[in-house]
């Protein structure tokens, strides 16, 4: 059975490998994770070394989880581009995969995109930012030896451990102004699914490029209701009647990655 290789194993790595206990796989990222039975860990930095040492060289699957090294633009020049021009240099020339999965995110879509984006819409990044990201997409997407699936998910967030949650408990007077009425989301267990089915599911290794990963816009009252039933949305979040972009999430209910 060829291994899958997460290139950025972390949180969203651990969640599809622990659904996967007969899986075997290999995960990389600049720091050390929790270990699991069926994950070889290697730590590496992209950005300091183009070179991996892996006893395995033919992989069914490579999962990339990229992340930028800090939250200005020069730390996702450095996490998202200069990394992946050594990745995909070290890919090309060492080994060899069957399919490619990419996660980056639905901020490649600016606010001109409008209302309802679906994957045929041609991304208007508002920042610079995003505007690397969309680069990177096509880098990768370039120099792949497959066509790759691109994974956009939207505000992930984890049901355990949400951020509104998050907020009350730790709620010391000052209410947070929200941006806009409204959110988009999407569970990091559902990412993790998404990826899990498409590592495993032969008769889905067919989808390739972009695909929406977003639940259907909603409130933010609305979620803190859900979330935080016991208190009032007023006392802690200064709310806004700005309308922003949203998405229509049907590819990704009708690819068959959700079940």
């Amino acid at each position: 059975m060829k291994k899958v290789l997460i290139i950025g194993y972390g949180d969203i790595g651990r969640r599809v490998a622990a659904s996967l206990p007969s899986k075997e796989f290999i995960g990389v990222s600049r720091s050390a994770p929790s270990n699991l039975d069926n994950v070889t860990f290697i730590q590496q930095d992209w950005i300091n070394q183009s070179s991996l040492k892996l006893r395995s060289t033919d992989f069914s699957t490579i999962v990339m989880v990229l992340k930028p090294t800090s939250p200005d633009s020069d730390g996702y020049q450095k996490g998202f581009l200069d990394a992946s021009y050594q990745i995909m240099d070290f890919f090309n020339n060492n080994i060899s995969y069957e399919k490619l999965l990419i996660v980056t995110s639905t901020r490649v879509y600016g606010l001109g995109n409008g209302r309802d984006i679906t994957e045929a819409v041609k991304p208007l990044p508002d920042d610079e930012q995003a505007r690397i990201i969309l680069e990177y997409e096509e880098f990768v997407s370039r120099k792949s030896k497959v066509e790759p699936l691109i994974l956009r998910p939207s505000g992930l967030y984890d049901d355990r451990s949400h951020w509104m949650r998050n907020h009350v408990n730790t709620f010391d007077g000052k209410k947070y102004p929200l941006r806009f009425a409204e959110g988009n989301m999407f569970s990091r267990d559902n990412l993790a699914l998404v990826i899990a089915n498409y590592i495993c599911n032969k008769e889905l290794a067919y989808i390739s490029g972009p695909l929406i990963c977003s639940e259907k816009t909603q409130k933010y009252s609305e979620t803190f209701s859900l979330v935080c039933p016991e208190h009032s949305f007023e006392d802690f979040f200064i709310s806004t009647d700005n309308i922003g972009k949203s998405f229509d999430p049907q590819k990704l209910l009708d690819s068959g990655l959700m079940r």
